[in-house]
């Protein structure tokens, strides 16, 4: 047994529960209470560590994120997040040009409304950067890309008539063309890719990431990591709705696996994102004139939902404008009537959930649908605003009012869009940005949603999120007490996994 010591420590029981120790057996919590019961409870031969007066939480869950395309992008992908100008853009890409010797040109993370130009680049610009090799370049929020002729010359007629060939720009469904066309990793390289991505989860405390399993080869690589012992964090993966009929048939559906690595739900896009304009709303954008893009019709989604669910699986769908989670509502609200399986704890979900007005919200709360946040939209999309008109911005990213009428929330990064960093999410949850200052959640609730509610939205919360008896000792040691000024200059000084310490590090 070890007894940790002398702590602040926030046992997630609920959000401002509080003891002052715990002690560790065989990678679970056994007893929670005060330093002298600790102690008396796990007898003179017990180690003792004095956290010296520290906080402690349990470790952060990223309920959503692309966790191998993340790896995949720091072995191979050169970053444009924080590009000011298509000059600063285009230096970037020529360095990473110069520099890169690979098939593929990949860059990823520009925001074309934060370009001093405010505007995308055009192939014709791409092709003086890369005339001979192929060059994807993808938006922030992965709905748009512009390719150069290299990587057009790659396609079908029809598959250049998806998008605008002439600025080689292409959003949702229509960039997965050129995302084939990309030679995948070899098995070294994808586990490698994992290993890098979980370092920088580590980094600040997050111990247990949902991820999308995009295609079958990142699964491969996360199984080998495991079978091997090797796997850093702990892995929910996410498949894509259609391949879950051959997952279903091999006896595989939602909660298969185990601690280390298991199959969370199935996931749907239902639209895009405001910021190529693809989010789905109930009225056009001002600038487009447009609603936006429609993934699924709407009764095809609700009889694809139905049959997923009495399949056994979670339903997961990503939906960022209001018309999009109103579709997405119907679907889901539609399968739990048809089912005749008892769907009592389905947590069933919808990702992004921007747009949420009020009539949408109480129909979230009543079939307790979770709502998988990404709080960092809020400090990156801040001309959200200008893309939805003020009426409707009212109703973006209520996650005080969500949480107030009783929406399960879920936290998370959706990285590569936004860092994975745990401190920059809590802080976005709290104090949000000057463009919408209201509608935060208190620390305690951020903690609490961040650990309980994650691990919640992945079917994980009966033994992970909590530092109680029967709980997995996964744990972070953070440098200071968080308030809702010091944030984003916590660290993760200690980090520990199944009470094992994993990291000891300044972030």
């Amino acid at each position: 047994m070890t007894v940790f010591c002398n702590a602040i420590v926030h046992t997630m029981t609920a959000p401002s529960a509080r003891a002052e120790a715990f002690v560790v057996e065989d990678g679970k919590v056994v007893f929670t209470g005060s330093s002298s019961e600790a102690r008396a409870f796990a007898g003179v031969h017990a180690a003792l560590v004095d956290l010296a007066g520290k906080t402690v939480v349990p470790g952060f869950c990223d309920s959503h994120l692309h966790l191998y395309m993340f790896g995949a992008g720091l072995l191979r992908t050169v970053e444009l997040l924080g590009s000011a100008s298509l000059d600063e853009l285009f230096a970037r890409l020529s360095d990473h040009a110069a520099r890169y010797d690979g098939p593929f040109l990949l860059a990823r993370g520009f925001d074309q409304s934060k370009l001093s130009e405010d505007r995308f680049p055009t192939r014709t610009e791409l092709d003086i950067i890369s005339p001979d090799r192929p060059l994807l370049v993808t938006r922030v929020c992965g709905h748009a890309m512009v390719v150069n002729s290299a990587a057009l010359a790659l396609v079908t007629d029809a598959e250049r008539a998806a998008g605008d060939a002439e600025a080689g720009l292409y959003t949702e469904t229509a960039i997965t063309t050129f995302y084939r066309l990309v030679p995948p990793l070899t098995e070294a390289e994808g586990e490698e890719a994992v290993l890098r991505a979980a370092a920088v989860a580590l980094k600040s405390g997050i111990t247990s990431v949902g991820t999308l399993l995009d295609t079958p080869d990142q699964l491969g690589a996360y199984a080998r990591l495991r079978r091997e012992n090797s796997l850093p964090i702990r892995i929910t993966g996410m498949p894509p709705q259609a391949s879950c009929d051959t997952l279903y048939a091999h006896g595989i559906g939602t909660t298969f696996g185990d601690a280390w690595l298991k199959f969370g739900g199935a996931k749907f896009f239902a639209d895009g994102s405001l910021g190529a304009y693809t989010a789905l709303m109930a009225e056009p954008y001002e600038a487009t004139g447009e609603c936006g893009t429609r993934i699924y019709d709407p009764e095809v989604l609700k009889q694809r939902c139905t049959e997923l669910q009495n399949k056994g699986f979670q339903i997961v769908i990503h939906a960022i404008g209001d018309q999009a989670v109103r579709e997405s509502l119907d679907a889901i609200e539609f399968a739990l009537h048809q089912s005749d399986r008892d769907n009592t704890y389905h947590r069933h979900r919808i990702e992004h959930v921007s747009i949420l007005p009020a009539d949408l919200l109480i129909r979230m709360v009543a079939h307790k649908i979770v709502g998988a946040i990404q709080p960092q939209f809020v400090t990156s999309d801040t001309w959200t605003g200008e893309r939805v008109g003020e009426e409707r911005a009212q109703h973006a990213y209520p996650f005080a009012a969500m949480r107030a009428a009783g929406v399960p929330l879920a936290l998370g990064s959706d990285c590569p869009v936004e860092k994975l960093d745990a401190f920059l999410c809590l802080d976005a949850a709290v104090n949000r940005h000057a463009w919408t200052p209201h509608g935060g959640l208190s620390v305690d609730e951020a903690l609490y949603d961040y650990t309980v509610g994650s691990h919640y939205a992945l079917h994980q919360d009966h033994y992970l999120g909590r530092l109680t008896p029967g709980y997995l000792a996964d744990f972070v040691v953070l440098s200071d007490a968080p308030t809702p000024r010091n944030l984003t200059s916590l660290t993760a000084e200690q980090v520990y996994l199944a009470g094992n310490q994993v990291l000891k590090s300044a972030r």
